[in-house]
């Protein structure tokens, strides 16, 4: 346990240094080996299904939904899919490529139509859909006469065993963006046509002059949906600039979600947006993109949720990393907001590291006491929920990996033995 303990604390020292040394985050050696780490656990793990293990409890030793696949569990395989794709892109490593085909085709297994019918589309033109007030109500009576969506069409989205009722636009939108990853890094073309189906799927749950539907029967946004939508189509069009329906989708998109989180600050959405407002900016060189995620970055560090002793930020700190990017490609990386964001990042990644579970570590250390837990070597590379935690899930190892990621660089860690 001793060694186990003084490694990580070694580490969290060396990475706080190399931050107030350099007045930056660590470069790409600093966090190759915890990179190479988690790949190769996200690749040791995977199920027969293509998909990972969703929730593990070490003390229980057992997973949760072995036998069915929740809405929230559906969203978040397809985000550790594409955080996969991501360290692919990065690096090339052939490894990833049939990791990625099994990942993609369990998500084509869970994929269903959906379209709309002409009198939808006339009655989204109307912009009824998007007005604030009232939207339960009506979302109840267009879904009674049929005019929420078709269990038919060119579009595709997610479908989880609880039917279209749990459909999460999330889950669509990031299913998208691991296969436009694959895709671009190997040449592959198999999933083209679905590519084409999750995007249509995608813009099929667009409210005009807002954001995205949660769920193909609602009228209701939420910030982690309308963030992960927008990440997409942003991908998407940087990868497909000459699509000019798609341009002019994500245009809209751009506008309408920019002023809703300006107008209501809300922190499930910074780093999603963040993302998205970054790659917006990194195309369009448009600065109402880089003063975007200036005023998110600040009301983010000035909330409560920037300072969770106890929480895992891997997800917020993906967004804070691309917002210093962004500054940097401004030429602000000098700013205060830079320094902010630097400091911040000072506390949050050996934080990360320290929740990062070690190769051929047995001990956990709980709340009543270090504990050997026997089954935890295999899981060697994950990332535990919280500290003095028992538990992992798939979505924390992949904000925690696409983290380390971004601090590595645009071409990722070195994948050399």
């Amino acid at each position: 346990m001793r060694r186990h303990f003084v490694a990580g604390f070694a580490r969290a020292l060396t990475i706080t240094w190399l931050l107030v040394a350099e007045g930056s985050f660590a470069s790409a050696d600093d966090h190759g080996d915890a990179i190479r780490l988690t790949v190769e656990s996200m690749l040791a793990v995977q199920e027969p299904s293509g998909l990972e293990p969703y929730e593990l409890n070490f003390l229980a030793a057992r997973g949760a939904e072995t036998r069915t696949v929740t809405a929230p569990n559906l969203t978040r395989q397809a985000f550790a899919a594409s955080v996969l794709a991501d360290f692919y892109s990065r690096t090339g490593d052939r490894r990833l490529a049939p990791v990625l085909q099994r990942y993609l085709r369990a998500l084509v297994r869970y994929s269903q139509p959906i379209g709309k019918s002409t009198a939808q589309v006339l009655l989204e033109k109307t912009r009824l859909l998007s007005v604030p007030i009232g939207r339960y109500k009506l979302a109840r009576a267009l879904d009674y006469l049929g005019l929420s969506y078709q269990t038919w069409g060119a579009g595709s989205v997610l479908v989880p065993h609880e039917g279209y009722g749990g459909a999460y636009v999330g889950a669509t939108a990031l299913a998208l963006l691991a296969e436009l990853r694959y895709a671009h890094t190997s040449g592959d073309l198999r999933f083209t046509d679905q590519r084409q189906a999750w995007l249509e799927g995608l813009l099929a749950l667009r409210l005009p002059g807002d954001g995205f539907r949660v769920l193909p029967a609602s009228l209701l946004t939420v910030p982690y949906g309308d963030g992960e939508a927008w990440l997409a189509l942003a991908e998407y069009h940087h990868l497909y600039p000459e699509n000019e329906r798609v341009n002019a989708q994500l245009i809209s998109v751009d506008e309408a979600l920019t002023r809703k989180y300006d107008s209501h600050f809300e922190v499930d959405f910074v780093a999603w947006g963040i993302m998205a407002a970054s790659a917006r900016y990194a195309d369009t060189q448009e600065k109402s993109f880089l003063e975007f995620i200036k005023r998110q970055t600040r009301r983010f560090l000035a909330s409560q949720q920037a300072h969770l002793p106890s929480e895992n930020t891997c997800d917020a700190m993906e967004g804070l990393i691309d917002a210093l990017s962004a500054l940097r490609r401004a030429g602000e990386g000098d700013s205060v907001l830079a320094g902010e964001i630097n400091q911040w990042l000072a506390t949050e990644i050996p934080k990360a590291m320290g929740l990062q579970i070690l190769r051929g570590q047995t001990v956990l250390t709980l709340p009543n006491g270090p504990r050997i837990v026997p089954g935890l070597p295999a899981f060697g590379g994950q990332f535990l929920a919280r500290p003095l935690a028992a538990s992992t899930r798939v979505d924390f190892t992949g904000h925690c990996l696409s983290a380390l990621l971004k601090l590595s660089g645009p071409s990722g860690p070195s994948t050399a033995p």
